[in-house]
């Protein structure tokens, strides 16, 4: 995935800035949430700022840690496929007619959703909970076998374009998908009993 990018491609990364930007909103969130707490708790605000500096601390820990873990940035949508990168560093190439499940969930915390519908066609291969078994505490956790969730944070352009994109794509696959496989029609449902 080089900078030159083809017609139609659009590449999504991680910015620094924006993960910063990120960062800086949610530790002071945490702080005051933690002071809010001591308060509603134990009736007055504590005089000792060790407390809260100590939350602080940890809040920007944790960010940088899950920063650090998240996977499957820089990805690319191109006309056929999304690949993603994988978390050795290889990519993986899912075609838009194989994808069961393609969305972003979340406003704050955005997470990129994906499941192929039959992963024997992604490139390479997707093994089941491959993606499952990165991350014990953050939101890439997987909860179905081939279930593949990208957190956000930071993305640029945006995790509104991607969801646009997605929507897109998705919505021209589909149509074209549905033209060439099926020309007579929707199956018809099956009789009872089965």
């Amino acid at each position: 995935m080089n900078a030159a990018e083809a017609p139609g491609e659009v590449r999504f990364r991680r910015s620094r800035r924006r993960t910063l930007l990120y960062a800086a909103g949610g530790v002071p969130v945490a702080t005051a949430t933690a002071w809010l707490t001591v308060r509603l708790l134990f009736g007055t605000a504590a005089a000792d700022p060790f407390p809260n500096l100590l939350i602080f601390l940890l809040t920007a820990v944790g960010g940088y840690v899950q920063a650090q873990r998240q996977i499957g940035l820089p990805l690319l949508l191109t006309g056929n496929q999304i690949v993603l990168t994988c978390p050795g560093g290889g990519s993986l190439a899912i075609g838009w007619d194989n994808l069961a499940v393609a969305e972003v969930r979340g406003r704050i915390a955005p997470i990129l959703v994906l499941e192929p519908a039959d992963p024997g066609r992604t490139r390479p291969v997707l093994s089941r909970w491959e993606w499952g078994r990165n991350g014990l505490w953050n939101q890439s956790r997987a909860q179905r076998p081939h279930e593949i969730r990208v957190p956000l944070y930071g993305l640029t352009p945006g995790a509104g374009r991607l969801r646009a994109e997605l929507a897109g794509r998705r919505r021209s696959a589909t149509a074209s998908g549905v033209q060439e496989a099926n020309p007579a029609g929707p199956p018809a449902p099956p009789g009872p009993g089965r």
